[in-house]
């Protein structure tokens, strides 16, 4: 992505406000968690998305990897189809 680059001002209380084409590019709304750390003598702001704790394991290193790796799978076309349960089951233990 191209660096955008915009000036805003510090207003009353220390508040900024992110311009418009920067929070629509990111899907940025109210009520969103951005993380905000500095880097030398640089702010970065980044957005956030919350994962519920029920879902956090799709979101694993080691998932991501699988689902990757099946993704690819399907788009070499190195896929087999069956016609019942049990044709499915007796491949799996092979």
């Amino acid at each position: 992505m191209a660096a955008i680059s915009r000036r805003v001002f510090v207003q009353k209380r220390n508040l900024i406000s992110l311009p418009r084409d920067i929070r629509e590019k990111l899907n940025i709304s109210e009520g969103d968690v951005l993380d905000i750390r500095m880097d030398d003598n640089k702010i970065i702001i980044e957005p956030m998305k919350l994962v519920p704790s029920d879902q956090a394991y799709f979101w694993s290193d080691r998932v991501q990897k699988d689902m990757l790796e099946a993704k690819n799978d399907v788009e070499s076309g190195n896929v087999r189809e069956f016609s019942a349960i049990r044709e499915f089951l007796d491949g799996i233990e092979q």
